[in-house]
């Protein structure tokens, strides 16, 4: 049985990727862990591909499972306009890497201005629309949205195109 382990508790990581395991029909056990991702709590644009392989680079040593899973959301400034997105990066024990990125989405300036106070986007969001922990629900988009995508969905979609490489390798033994 193949182990992927997640360098996250965060509910939405978590169910993301057990529904990207079910989506690929991979009976793979999952485990999450929180790791540290070596960068700041609100990454600003190469940040969050750092912080999503350190993430699974940490889990990976931590769990000495057979692949190590880190997603990372970040915001970057991109012509003049602050977007969010995330970053999901897998690698196998055996040294095996790849990453995908989920689609972006513009950030109202009141998110903007908060964030650039230092607050998270998770922190802002809960703050403008008057809620809580909201990083571990909907997230942003899902509040932006009025749910009709969600964080969850958001993150499905790159850890199966992160992932596919080593599925592929291990399955259909197609080298990457």
């Amino acid at each position: 049985m193949v182990t992927i382990a997640l360098g996250s508790k965060n509910p939405v990581k978590i169910n993301a990727t057990k529904e990207a395991l079910d989506v690929l029909k991979l009976n793979w056990d999952l485990i999450g862990i929180e790791v540290d991702s070596g960068v700041d709590k609100q990454p600003f644009c190469d940040q969050t591909y750092v912080g999503a392989r350190n993430r699974a680079l940490n889990v990976i040593r931590v769990t000495n499972a057979d692949i190590g899973l880190g997603i990372e959301g970040g915001v970057c400034n991109v012509y003049g306009k602050f977007i969010a997105n995330a970053v999901v990066y897998v690698i196998t024990k055996e040294g095996l890497e790849n990453f995908a990125i989920s689609s972006s989405f513009t950030l109202p300036s009141s998110m903007v201005s908060l964030i650039l106070q230092g607050k998270e986007l998770g922190e802002a969001s809960d703050i403008i629309f008057k809620t809580n922990n909201s990083k571990t629900k909907e997230g942003a988009i899902g509040l932006l949205t009025n749910n009709v995508i969600n964080r969850k969905m958001l993150y499905v979609q790159p850890i199966v195109l992160a992932l596919y490489p080593i599925y592929n390798t291990m399955i259909n033994n197609t080298p990457f």
